[in-house]
């Protein structure tokens, strides 16, 4: 009984009795991406780009590396040794704003944002319409690593996406530009998924049994911002940004702040909350359906042709983890997750098993006593 005392007073040590951040604000790593294009050149159907660009406004340097899409600072390279660009950093943007913005919106005419949200990560999803057929090429993935701090893993309850492109919407990228762009390249979908364990880096999260579906994002039900789509009073090919859109940026939003006056606001995330997932030490994101252009009928039939119309992209992701022993995520740990261990009792792991070692056991008891009205 001692032996086991001692192991669960460590699981409970190494653990936090908050919430945090566990992928994001420099902590975690991209594990892997299903492709990669090769550094600086074009790429092909279903790999990850690799190239930089510069805007014409501020020189700041742009691009879609898969590292872009998370804070983490300094190079970055996968688990298979790849190198996926530098995390993204949190060094200040001056953004200029769109005329529109200022002058309907009484925005200043320039703010600053962190340049982890002046970058994004993309893949070439889709093809661009000099074929006339706009295929879906089919789904990308990407793996992140969450911190490592923690040797049992986390208890994951929110996966938050920044799902939209700063530059298209509210910067003036070139001194034409009067409004806000519609942003073609923005994902239609994303799927969710942990994993407690992934032996295989290279495997397709979609059919490793390692990996388990734990929701999904999307255009269609609302949890991904409309940010490109038909607008018959413009007749605009690229597609339009809508005004609810723009409203909420403007301050229609839960949080009622703008966009301008606190960009790092979780309001601009998609959140997905997720709950009875402990031990997790890697989150993917599955793309299976590209990006909100392609999947517009309209824009779709349009006789539109654009590299750009190829890309599906995302600006920044990060992942939440809860309270130790708070078993089924609610961020309290009462007598709801005290059942839950008990009725497990013994098994080979599963629900229950707090610290990820395989059996529901003293340990993990211990894990939740000792944490016991924690978030409460």
């Amino acid at each position: 009984m001692r032996t086991i005392l001692a192991l669960g007073l460590t699981s409970v040590l190494v653990a936090t009795t908050c919430a945090q951040v566990v992928l994001g604000d420099n902590k975690g790593k991209v594990r892997a991406v299903n492709a990669l294009a090769p550094i600086s050149l074009s790429e092909s159907p279903l790999q990850w780009s690799r190239r930089d660009f510069q805007d014409n406004t501020n020189n700041e340097t742009f691009g879609f590396w898969p590292a872009y899409t998370i804070q983490v600072d300094g190079l970055q390279f996968d688990a298979l040794d790849n190198q996926v660009g530098l995390g993204g950093a949190t060094t200040p943007v001056t953004i200029t704003t769109v005329d529109s913005l200022v002058n309907n919106f009484g925005w200043p005419t320039s703010f600053t944002v962190p340049q982890y949200l002046f970058r994004q990560g993309g893949a070439y999803t889709n093809e661009n319409g000099f074929q006339g057929n706009r295929q879906l090429y089919g789904p990308v993935w990407i793996k992140y690593e969450l911190d490592d701090s923690n040797p049992n893993g986390w208890n994951v309850v929110k996966v938050q996406v920044f799902a939209w492109d700063v530059r298209d919407i509210v910067h003036k990228a070139s001194a034409t530009k009067t409004r806000s762009f519609s942003d073609t390249g923005a994902p239609y979908q994303i799927d969710i998924y942990v994993a407690q364990n992934d032996p295989n880096p290279a495997s397709d999260p979609q059919t490793d049994p390692n990996w388990t579906l734990v929701g999904t994002l999307s255009k269609a039900n609302g949890t991904l911002p409309n940010v490109c789509e038909w607008d018959a009073s413009t007749g605009n090919t690229f597609g339009e940004c809508p005004q609810a859109t723009l409203d909420y940026l403007n301050g229609a939003n839960p949080a009622g702040v703008r966009f301008c006056d606190d960009p790092t606001n979780a309001v601009w995330y998609s959140t997905l909350n997720v709950s009875g997932q402990s031990g997790i030490k890697y989150v993917a994101l599955v793309i299976p359906q590209g990006n909100q252009y392609n999947n517009d009928p309209v824009l779709r039939a349009r006789d539109r042709v654009a590299n750009s119309l190829r890309y599906t992209n995302i600006t920044d992701v990060r992942v939440i983890a809860g309270i130790p022993g708070d078993v089924d995520g609610n961020l309290c740990v009462d007598d709801a997750d005290l059942l839950i261990v008990l009725f497990n009792f013994g098994n080979a792991g599963g629900q229950g098993d707090v610290n990820n070692d395989n059996i529901v056991d003293d340990a993990d008891l211990l894990i939740v006593l000792f944490n016991f009205g924690s978030g409460c």
